[in-house]
């Protein structure tokens, strides 16, 4: 049995890191090591994730400062010892109780992968499902599919064989999104396989980092920069023009006049009429329009 690497970080989540530790000691996989680190929570994070940690055998940090997210995924492979499989989680979500076997199992039938996926469910802040989040369900390679936004899957929970990983290097810490850069990354590398089980279930609330829109604009530019030179650049900065230009246009309307001339070669999709709606204080149709 291949040992996993069970990456926790913790930041200010006191109303939920309790249910997230135990789903993780609820798995049906036994082969894990699992590492938690708090960075610096100003609530009483830390506390309960320490208490369940010596309750359930894990491994237990906390940051003397805040380092921010990206160091904290560095220092606690640092921590680690060898390990075979990597899979990393939030401390506001919560494991499916086979999660961990089955994404383990989906990497041994697809010998030569990089890393596994499954589906993710929508949950509010007191844990009321809201339904799947928009998956495709594909294998193979993938990289340059997804970079283009021709399937979508989810991005940010993936397990990935060790290999892969070192060969990957570590986070770059000034990189704001760290789940995007890594998986562009990494599935560069080889190829992707789907559980078709469902992993986690992510929980929506005000503190989501989904819920920045600037920080999500500031980091698609960072990981644009990053292909900078690539074949692909210019093709992939004319799709983030079209994407920021919906992004920005509610609530930073200055900012997203500036990629309306790329916008504009793509008159065609809704998100380009839904931005224009944005723009002229139509915002309350734009759901509607979406959803057409």
């Amino acid at each position: 049995m291949k040992k996993v690497l069970i990456r926790v970080p913790c930041f200010n989540h006191e109303k939920y890191v309790a249910g997230c530790l135990e789903s993780i000691a609820g798995q049906s996989y036994a082969n894990t090591d699992v590492i938690v680190v708090d960075d610096c929570s100003s609530d009483r994070t830390a506390a309960i994730a320490e208490d369940l940690c010596r309750k359930f055998g894990f491994r237990f940090f906390r940051n003397e400062r805040n380092v921010g997210l990206s160091a904290t995924l560095n220092k606690m492979v640092r921590l680690s010892g060898d390990f075979d499989l990597i899979f990393t989680i939030a401390s506001d979500d919560v494991m499916a109780p086979t999660a961990i076997a089955d994404l383990a199992s989906a990497l041994e039938l697809n010998p030569g992968y990089v890393g596994a996926y499954g589906d993710v469910m929508y949950i509010d802040s007191v844990g009321a499902k809201l339904g799947l989040m928009r998956n495709d369900g594909v294998s193979g390679d993938l990289f340059e599919k997804v970079l283009f936004s021709e399937i979508a899957i989810p991005k940010a929970w993936f397990m990935w064989t060790a290999e892969a990983y070192r060969n990957f290097g570590e986070y770059d810490e000034t990189m704001p999104l760290e789940d995007s850069y890594i998986f562009a990354k990494m599935a560069r590398m080889g190829g992707i396989c789907y559980s078709g089980t469902l992993v986690l279930s992510y929980r929506k609330h005000s503190g989501n980092t989904s819920a920045n829109v600037w920080f999500i604009y500031q980091s698609s530019c960072r990981l644009l920069d990053s292909f900078r030179g690539e074949y692909f650049y210019e093709r992939l900065r004319r799709l983030y023009a079209s994407e920021n230009f919906y992004l920005l246009s509610r609530s930073h309307k200055r900012e997203a006049l500036r990629y309306l001339p790329d916008a504009l070669r793509r008159p065609f999709r809704k998100q380009f009429w839904a931005a224009l709606m944005n723009l002229a204080g139509m915002g309350f149709m734009v759901d509607w329009v979406v959803r057409k």
